[in-house]
């Protein structure tokens, strides 16, 4: 598992940088409505990583 956050730091950062851009833009301009599409769009992000994980797993463990 460290091995692969090291491996992908540079994309969870950005994604988490977009993350907190997309939190105080919503926050600005859709007076917290757009609040309640974030737990959707980190929930999706989630399950990607699960998978991209599993993949990772099954690709390292062919090697």
């Amino acid at each position: 598992m460290k091995e692969f956050l090291k491996e992908n730091r540079a994309y969870h950062l950005s994604f988490l940088g977009g993350a907190i851009i997309a939190i105080i833009i919503s926050g600005m301009l859709a007076d917290g409505a757009g609040f309640v599409y974030i737990p959707w769009v980190l929930g999706a992000f989630f399950v990607a990583e699960i998978v991209k994980f599993i993949v990772w797993r099954i690709e390292q463990r062919e090697d």
